[in-house]
């Protein structure tokens, strides 16, 4: 078996694992609805529905509605981006939608075959799941058929996905008042996934996330950090809307909301069961954190440190050590997965004296410059007890600490109790010391 599909298998298992059950609602740009185009994202909808993955897809139909207007003379109409819609234009889009239900089906089937659940229909439930409203006269213009969202029906969303469906949503909507109104597929996208509380809003679009002002792609952006830019310039301007769209959703619980292309083969499946992604993941939270262990952190640790134990590169720590000692422990996460651990030790007769122990990192992160973010949280905690020396043993690593500032030292510079462990040990292990005082320094 190739290693390189056993180390992508490993690192997509704890994504597949996590999103099984989970409701995903994905809106696609109507330029990617294309037979070429769309024929492999639709593929990767159906195996993402074979993992267990509860789908509704929301699609736009801009451009198709453009040509079909296009190739009857009509010249379009728009005001504040959005399109104004006629008489004749609300018909254009109801033909124009009506196609594209029974082409995104029919890709859809198409997909099933190279799903986990191919041999098996993947049935596609669309329906009136939303209710419109006119957006009525704007600056003095009248937007005609062109709406907004008033209320998603949430209760039957849900019930078409827990009997096994995808759900399908068209840009269309019914009023109250029986009118059919054009609506955006962004606002649509955005209410159902608050509606329902949906684990990821996903938008699939031409270019690959959320730009820069110098075009490029930004892998990972919080709210505050989201906010900046947008008040700050700090993105291309045609995306200021998708992104403010996409802050709505997450101030409105949705847990993430991934902006990507669909015009790469994969880029989907990349984003979603990789940690470097492949598009723009907007989140509440910043994705990156350092934060006490906690019981529930221990098989994750057992399965970090467990192979380095077998290296020789750590010592061996039993779970009851584990279950002893996690208050002096401290975990690196990436997007809810654990990439990195360290400890503190403190030693009786030594109040002035603290050990860094147990510094790992995932084999799939050791490219990310955690084990550097580790080390300076250590210092810190450190410093916040006090601390004015701190001690790592090392059998294997010793040029690594070197390089960050600690200087060789010798086992009858350890406190006195850590001297005893070290002799009982037999590791023979290098010492090596950081005089806090000038940890600034170090790295």
């Amino acid at each position: 078996m190739p290693p390189a599909f056993i180390r992508h298998f490993r690192e997509a298992a704890p994504y597949i694992d996590y999103l099984r059950g989970k409701t995903l609602v994905v809106g696609i740009a109507g330029s990617l609805l294309t037979p070429e185009r769309f024929r492999p994202i639709a593929a990767d909808l159906a195996l993402m529905a074979g993992l267990g993955i509860r789908l509704v897809l929301v699609y736009g139909s801009r451009s198709q509605i453009s040509a079909a207007c296009a190739a009857q003379g009509i010249e379009p109409r728009y005001h504040l981006g959005r399109r104004i819609t006629d008489d004749t234009v609300i018909e254009i889009a109801k033909q124009v939608c009506g196609r594209l239900n029974y082409e995104i089906e029919a890709a859809l089937s198409v997909g099933l075959s190279h799903s986990p659940q191919r041999g098996r229909r993947l049935r596609v439930v669309s329906g009136n799941f939303v209710c419109a409203r006119p957006l009525g006269i704007i600056d003095g213009i009248d937007m005609g058929y062109t709406g907004r969202v008033r209320k998603t029906d949430a209760e039957a969303v849900q019930s078409c996905l827990d009997s096994g469906a995808v759900v399908l949503i068209s840009p269309l909507a019914a009023s109250l008042g029986g009118k059919t109104f054009n609506l955006a597929m962004t606002d649509i996208a955005e209410a159902a996934a608050a509606a329902l509380q949906a684990e990821k809003l996903v938008f699939l679009i031409e270019e690959e996330g959320i730009l820069d002002e110098k075009g490029r792609r930004l892998s990972n952006l919080s709210s505050e950090e989201a906010e900046g830019r947008l008040k700050n310039g700090g993105i291309l301007p045609q995306q200021r809307g998708l992104l403010r769209t996409a802050l709505n959703a997450v101030d409105k619980g949705v847990q993430r909301c991934q902006i990507l292309s669909g015009l790469a083969d994969g880029d989907l499946i990349g984003e979603l069961f990789t940690r470097s992604g492949t598009g723009t993941a907007v989140a509440q939270a910043p994705f990156m954190r350092i934060r006490p262990a906690e019981g529930s952190d221990i098989p994750d640790l057992i399965a970090l440190i467990r192979p380095l134990e077998a290296q020789g590169i750590l010592v061996h720590r039993s779970r009851e050590y584990l279950e002893t000692h996690i208050g002096g422990f401290s975990v690196l996460e990436h997007d809810r997965q654990i990439y990195g651990c360290v400890s503190l030790k403190t030693f009786a007769g030594a109040p002035e004296s603290g050990e860094l122990a147990c510094l790992a990192v995932s084999p799939e992160a050791q490219d990310g410059g955690y084990g550097e973010l580790l080390l300076q949280h250590l210092i810190g905690r450190a410093r916040s007890l006090r601390l004015k020396k701190l001690f790592a043993l090392s059998t294997q690593t010793g040029d690594w600490f070197a390089e960050r500032g600690f200087q060789t030292a010798s086992v009858a510079d350890l406190p006195a109790a850590r001297q005893a462990e070290y002799r009982s040990s037999g590791r023979q292990s290098a010492v090596f010391v950081l005089g806090l005082d000038d940890a600034g320094q170090a790295g």
